[in-house]
């Protein structure tokens, strides 16, 4: 049962009330170009990183997931943000727009906080407010905690400190159902005559239709609302088989009094990742406000969107 710890970890990573606008044309972006909005190219880390700016007012960067989803399923989540935030969004090296990857570690969570403090450089900002969920929360941890003087606030959405053995015991007994699946999942996937084209289209399948509905307040309709929201997202089978094999389990409780940024964490209440589970990262934070989501579970930005655009705004100090 080991590899389901990754796919809670690093699947509770999506969503949105309506699919995102379509994204404009690609710009090049040999140098820093301001926070226009708009869709752009820079050269990160020795990659070219694609990158999106939406919205006006703070800067609010999007941690990006690590487990293989492109810049549109995040950008659907937080879409009502860019009414009064500039919202920045990359895709992960080997996803979206961006280049491939050259080795398997650039699919990792390092990767991707190298990425994103290299764009927040390359967009010239000392330092930024920073958004991750689920996976991206739990890589904010570290990021926070690595580079403190960069991260003026953290928020972090449906993510946890810790998720270990013992944890994914729990899951196990808990969701009987839905491990049974996954592990048949774990069985035809593992076939030597499946491109990682239909692999990637299994995952997304079991996703949509049986993992993520799961985590929601209203599993009966959440198939429909998931279609809507990553029709235009792309997955990545490899990005996921990495995650699972980098983090089999993740503890970063040690970490936390690092973080020196004002922190934001979410929960909600019907989520697979309990309301106790999230509330200790909170509680091992210096300085944190812990919001728990009554009609939400892993979603709480499509799920309660109004009560979720007031709190962010109200955090940040725009509203």
């Amino acid at each position: 049962m080991k590899s389901m710890i990754c796919v809670a970890i690093g699947v509770v990573v999506i969503a949105v009330t309506a699919c995102a606008p379509a994204a404009p044309p690609l710009a090049e972006d040999p140098t820093p170009q301001g926070l226009e909005n708009g869709s752009f190219i820079a050269e990160l880390n020795g990659f070219d990183i694609h990158y999106e700016v939406h919205g006006q007012g703070p800067v609010l960067m999007v941690l990006s997931q690590s487990w293989g989803l492109s810049l549109e399923g995040l950008r659907a989540l937080y879409t009502s943000l860019e009414e009064q935030l500039t919202m920045v969004y990359f895709d992960p090296r080997g996803m979206g727009e961006s280049s491939s990857i050259i080795e398997e570690a650039d699919m990792g969570m390092a990767a991707v906080r190298a990425d994103f403090q290299a764009l927040r450089e390359h967009l010239g900002l000392e330092s930024v407010n920073a958004i991750g969920w689920s996976n991206g929360a739990m890589n904010l941890i570290m990021l926070a905690a690595e580079n403190p003087e960069t991260i003026d606030a953290a928020i972090f959405v449906h993510g946890a400190a810790s998720f270990t053995e013992e944890d994914n015991a729990v899951w196990a007994q808990t969701y009987p159902d839905l491990m049974r699946k996954y592990t048949q999942f774990m069985q035809e996937i593992q076939s030597p005559d499946l491109s990682d084209q239909r692999r990637t289209e299994m995952m997304r399948s079991l996703w949509l239709d049986e993992y993520f509905p799961l985590m929601t307040a209203d599993p009966e309709n959440a198939p429909g609302m998931f279609d809507r929201l990553y029709r235009d997202a792309e997955f990545s089978w490899p990005h996921s088989a990495y995650s699972q094999r980098e983090y089999p389990t993740f503890d970063e409780r040690d970490r936390l009094p690092l973080i020196t940024a004002r922190c934001l964490v979410v929960a909600g209440s019907h989520d697979m990742m309990t309301v106790e589970k999230v509330g200790e990262l909170s509680d091992g934070l210096t300085d944190s406000e812990f919001v728990v989501f009554n009609a939400s579970g892993h979603f709480s930005p499509v799920e309660e969107p109004d009560t979720f655009k007031d709190l962010i705004f109200r955090f940040l100090g725009v509203s």
